[in-house]
């Protein structure tokens, strides 16, 4: 039996920003390079603004956006896509990783196996994955036949839902120790593997998180600069017990 740290990325590993979360903005990249509706991307964008008033709840958007997303790159061709996700995940690498994103994948790789599961696109997810040198990363897909895109969603990884299948998965295929494994998220829907680790960690999590973290106890770390070393404690707690 191994240990593994499960990762959201989004606003966990990333920088959210006053403009919206990953997929948001990789929908306002793609309409500017002519690869997605601008219908949809102006549905998307009405959502996040009814979001930020409190209009509509996180749990509405996760459901809804990754259809939209889907169904407004109908036609799209895969390729074009993968190489406007090569500069768009660049510009994130560049400007919205969080002071200790990469030494905490680091610390945690020296632990066991290191997975993402993120709501946004895979193909800048798989980028991303390969950057943190994660050993498995599975993101929101939209389906793809014959290189274009159909408009259909194939798997949505916001959802709780949705990345609960892909971790009951993992945990099937895998000889993981949930009991000294650990989860990084910052949202409610991560507690598809945050309420099933032994080390739930919620990482600059949302008011609904951060509730719900303090009512079951679990580590809260709202701080760049301490987060390391409060993991570094628990993993020196773990490997004296």
């Amino acid at each position: 039996m191994v240990p593994a740290s499960f990762f959201d990325i989004d606003g966990t590993l990333t920088k959210g920003n006053s403009k919206g979360y990953m997929i948001t903005e990789f929908a306002n990249h793609l309409m500017r390079a002519n690869l997605f509706s601008k219908n949809g991307n102006s549905n998307i964008n009405s959502m996040k603004k009814l979001l930020l008033a409190k209009k509509i709840s996180y749990r509405e958007i996760a459901v809804k956006l990754p259809e939209i997303f889907a169904s407004s790159l109908e036609g799209t061709i895969e390729k074009n896509l993968n190489r406007e996700a090569e500069v768009f995940t660049q510009n994130i690498l560049k400007n919205s990783l969080f002071s200790y994103t990469k030494d905490l994948v680091n610390l945690m790789k020296s632990y066991g196996l290191t997975i993402g599961i993120s709501g946004s696109l895979m193909q800048v997810v798989r980028i991303l994955g390969n950057y943190f040198d994660f050993d498995l990363c599975y993101g929101t897909e939209a389906e793809i036949k014959n290189g274009t895109y159909t408009g259909r969603l194939k798997k949505n990884l916001i959802t709780k839902e949705g990345k609960g299948t892909v971790f009951d998965s993992i945990i099937k295929q895998k000889k993981i120790d949930l009991s000294k494994s650990f989860g990084f998220g910052d949202t409610a829907q991560d507690l598809a593997f945050l309420s099933k680790v032994g080390n739930p960690i919620a990482v600059n999590p949302n008011q609904e998180l951060l509730d719900i973290a303090k009512e079951n106890g679990w580590t809260i770390c709202q701080s760049e600069k301490t987060i390391i070393n409060e993991i570094k404690l628990k993993l020196h707690k773990i490997r004296n017990t």
